[in-house]
């Protein structure tokens, strides 16, 4: 649902959805760096801890015509933006699914009365509406954890878009006899413009006595880095991406200070505290015994996985492969 701001302050009202939300720029690149890594795993059916021979068809194709990727990545994109996911399936002959697609969170609502999940028919195809797969982050999602983080990047990109649109002026005609305040605004412009017509065909300027030439061309305009460096720290924490990937320096310091380690070849941070949550999500709500069966549970395979390390993420830095992180496997408890 879309963030709102409370009626109980006292400045303009500004609904958050995630278009909205995704126009920032450090929160669409961390919800890209998630989808880079979730969205292109195979999940494997196992059965009775063995690698089923018969996998569902939904795993690596869709009759939908859409693709697994593309379904996945609407799937991190929910989880990402708000803590939960729905996939719509159509089921075989034994009531298991063997098609399934993403269900964008618009088109799906909880029942308050039944708690039970409802699709939009609407815009959903009945045959995938014989199953809707629940699928939690354990975990609220950017639009209510990050909320005020994202507001605050809405407001000083408004706040630099002024200042790129009206900078500090180059030069001030500053008038120093009392006489010539009560100047119209139609007068002041006119000065202005004849100084600046002046200017453009003259190397030399004519000024009279009651005005002051005033240059400010070596002025910095203050574009709020300092702000931005400090916001793109929240929002790392927010997206679980490591501060560096936003180019986020440490406070009172700078991007090229933020240095990160892959100590004895681990998975990267990105991952570990990062993407691997909606991995974890996914395989959790796939391992359902209305999903699988008993006895069942889904894996992702990562055997051809390669995780970035935050260093590597730099263009200055060569790609290398880790050594492998252990499958991302979720148990079923019954």
């Amino acid at each position: 649902m879309p963030a709102i701001v409370g009626d109980l302050w006292d400045f303009p009202t500004e609904i958050v959805t995630p278009e909205i939300a995704l126009r920032v720029p450090e929160v669409n690149r961390a919800l890209q760096a998630h989808q880079a890594l979730v969205a292109p795993l195979k999940f494997v059916v196992y059965r009775d801890g063995v690698e089923a021979e018969d996998q569902p068809l939904w795993i690596s194709n869709s009759a939908s015509g859409i693709s697994p990727f593309i379904r996945w990545n609407g799937v991190v994109r929910d989880l990402f933006l708000h803590g939960s996911a729905v996939l719509g399936c159509e089921l075989d002959a034994f009531g298991l699914p063997r098609d399934m697609i993403h269900i964008p969170r618009e088109h799906w609502e909880i029942n308050r009365e039944t708690g039970q999940v409802e699709a939009d028919p609407a815009v959903i195809p009945a045959r995938y509406r014989q199953r809707l797969i629940y699928v939690p982050l354990g975990s609220n999602g950017l639009l209510v954890d990050g909320i005020d983080s994202i507001r605050q990047a809405r407001k000083l990109e408004h706040s630099r878009q002024a200042r790129i649109d009206a900078p500090p002026a180059a030069t001030e005609l500053h008038l120093t006899d009392t006489l010539h305040d009560e100047m119209t605004r139609e007068e002041k412009e006119a000065l202005a413009d004849n100084y600046s017509a002046s200017r453009k065909k003259h190397a030399v300027s004519v000024t009279p006595s009651y005005i002051e030439v005033k240059e400010h061309n070596g002025q910095a305009v203050d574009l709020f880095e300092a702000g931005m460096n400090s916001l793109r720290l929240q929002l790392a924490m927010h997206t679980g991406v490591p501060a560096s990937f936003l180019e986020a320096g440490k406070e009172g310091g700078s991007a090229g200070q933020m240095t990160y380690t892959n100590e004895n070849n681990k998975a990267s941070e990105l991952w570990v505290f990062g993407s691997a949550r909606f991995a974890y999500a996914i395989t959790a709500a796939l391992s359902m015994d209305s999903v699988v069966g008993p006895n069942a549970e889904v894996r992702a395979d990562l055997s051809d996985f390669m995780v970035p390390t935050p260093s590597e993420l730099s263009p200055e830095s060569p790609v290398t492969a880790p050594e492998q992180p252990s499958p991302v496997t979720s148990e079923v408890t019954e």
